[in-house]
């Protein structure tokens, strides 16, 4: 995913948030920024849901398999950002 119209897959292209929405079933509650090793059957995206579109959103998982089932992971983009981690915190080689 990328920002802006010309690539398919980013956040306003043939392939991005919007064709999430309506092509793949997932709730319209913000914009779908991220996807996940899982090829799209879970993504990451901002919801608008409790702050309306001037608000700060949170940072949410949804994932496609659990019925859309939508965990939030940040209050804001932020504190998403400053809780993310490197891959070598995690023990993978």
């Amino acid at each position: 995913m990328g920002i802006g119209r010309e690539k398919d897959c980013s956040l306003a292209g043939r392939s991005g948030s919007r064709f999430l929405i309506q092509e793949w079933g997932y709730p319209e509650i913000g914009v779908y920024f991220a996807d996940r090793p899982s090829a799209g059957h879970d993504m990451i995206a901002f919801d608008y849901r409790d702050c309306g579109p001037r608000g700060e959103p949170r940072v949410v998982h949804v994932d496609q398999e659990v019925d859309y089932r939508i965990t939030v992971l940040a209050p804001d983009f932020v504190s998403f950002l400053q809780a993310l981690r490197p891959e070598s915190d995690y023990g993978y080689d």
